[in-house]
């Protein structure tokens, strides 16, 4: 997988795959707006480690923070 840096494009993973994140840990669920990203593309603006270790980013124009593995590098 190739790194997923601030100022890069992703592309939001498809329905399914959020859908299937719906059954993970509650503060790694994707919010109900986050729904309606999947398959589109955005501009990473932030990023945070979550206490875990585990990266989120934020998208420009977009709900929440974003899982890495919501993520794929344009």
């Amino acid at each position: 997988m190739k790194p997923i840096h601030i100022h890069s494009r992703v592309r939001v993973a498809d329905g399914a795959v959020l859908a299937t994140a719906l059954r993970a840990p509650v503060e790694r669920r994707p919010e109900p707006g986050q729904m309606l990203w999947a398959g589109r593309q955005a501009c990473v603006t932030g990023y945070r480690r979550s206490v875990e270790g585990l990266p989120s980013y934020v998208l420009e124009g977009a709900p929440g923070l974003w899982a890495e593995e919501w993520l794929d590098p344009v």
